[in-house]
C-alpha cells in the first residue's frame, strides 16, 4: 500500500539557526546552516521511510527556494525547488497524500520568544488574520493542505512553533531542537541530537491515528497589515482585495486556495513596492 508524504521545509526553525545571517544566502553564515537544514530533513524522510512512507515529496519553502543541495536530500524524496511557485511553500499540495509534515518551521510574527518569528515576509507582513484569527505561516500551510484533504501530523521547530502548531492542528506530533531566550538566541539540541529526535517524532506521527485536516470554513475572509502604505498602495490594484485602512487589505472568498492565491498576489506586490 503506497503512502505518500509531503514535506514543507523552511529555514529558521532548522536546529542551531538563531539569527538571520544563518540564513541569508549571501552571508559566510548560510553554507553551515543549509548543511544542517540537510539534516533535519533527511531525519524526516528516515522517520517517514521507516513508517511505511514510499512516496515523499519535499518542497524547499525558504526565502527563493534553493536552499537544499539536491545531492544531499535522501534519494528516497522528490525535491521541488526554485521560486516563485504557485503554492510557495506548499508547492506540490494536492489531493491523494496521507499525510504532511513541516520541518523548521518557526512561530508567527511577534510571538513571545520565538527565534525569528515572522509571518512571510518580515518587510511586508505586520499580521495575517483568516476568519478573523491571527495566523502564521504553519496555520496557513497546514490549512491549504486540509483544503486539499491532507493531515498535518508532524512538525519540528523551535519551542514556540511548536506550541504553536498544536493550537492549530490538535494532536499534532511536534519535536522542538531549540528554546529561545530572545528572538535572536537559544538553547539548542546539538544537530545530531535534534537529527535523531526528529526521526524518532517523524516515525510516530505516521504510525498513529493521525489528526483530522485543518480546514477553514468558507466564506474565507483574509486581512493582511501591511508594514507600509506604499505596500498597500500597490495591492489595492488587486481587484478582489479592498483597503480598510492605510495598510490593511481585506478580501473574502468561496474557497481556501483562492484565498491564498489573493494573499500571496498581494504579498509579492507588496514587497516590490519598496524596490525603487
Amino acid at each position: 500500500m503506497t503512502k505518500k508524504v509531503f514535506i514543507s521545509i523552511d529555514m529558521e526553525g532548522i536546529s542551531s539557526i538563531v539569527s538571520w545571517a544563518e540564513v541569508d544566502r549571501n552571508n559566510s553564515e548560510y553554507a553551515h546552516a543549509r548543511k544542517i537544514m540537510a539534516s533535519d530533513l533527511n531525519a524526516a524522510i528516515e522517520g517517514a521511510i521507516e513508517a511505511g512512507a514510499n512516496e515523499i515529496v519535499v518542497s524547499d519553502a525558504h526565502g527563493g527556494m534553493r536552499n537544499l543541495r539536491p545531492e544531499e536530500v535522501h534519494e528516497a524524496a522528490h525535491l521541488i525547488r526554485g521560486s516563485p511557485k504557485p503554492n510557495s511553500m506548499m508547492e506540490g499540495i494536492k489531493e491523494g497524500y496521507d499525510a504532511a509534515m513541516y520541518v523548521g518551521y518557526h512561530s508567527m510574527k511577534g510571538t513571545e520568544n520565538g527565534i525569528c518569528a515572522h509571518t512571510i515576509s518580515g518587510g511586508s507582513v505586520q499580521a495575517v488574520y483568516i476568519n478573523g484569527r491571527e495566523t502564521g505561516e504553519f496555520g496557513l500551510n497546514s490549512a491549504l493542505a486540509g483544503r486539499y484533504g491532507v493531515p498535518s501530523v508532524f512538525l519540528a521547530g523551535d519551542y514556540a512553533a511548536t506550541v504553536e502548531a498544536a493550537e492549530f492542528v490538535p494532536g499534532i506530533t511536534t519535536a522542538s531542537v531549540k528554546w529561545a531566550m530572545g528572538r535572536y538566541s537559544a538553547k539548542c539540541l546539538h544537530p545530531n541530537e535534534a537529527a535523531k529526535l526528529i526521526k524518532k517524532k517523524a516515525k510516530e506521527a505516521l504510525s498513529k491515528a493521525y489528526p483530522a485536516p485543518r480546514v477553514v470554513d468558507s466564506p474565507v475572509e483574509v486581512m493582511v497589515k501591511l508594514a507600509t502604505s506604499t505596500q498597500a498602495d500597490v495591492s489595492s490594484l488587486i481587484p478582489s482585495l479592498e483597503r480598510v485602512d492605510g495598510t490593511t487589505m481585506k478580501g473574502v472568498y468561496d474557497d481556501y486556495q483562492t484565498a491564498i492565491n489573493a494573499l500571496r498576489a498581494c504579498i509579492y506586490l507588496a514587497g516590490a513596492a519598496e524596490r525603487r
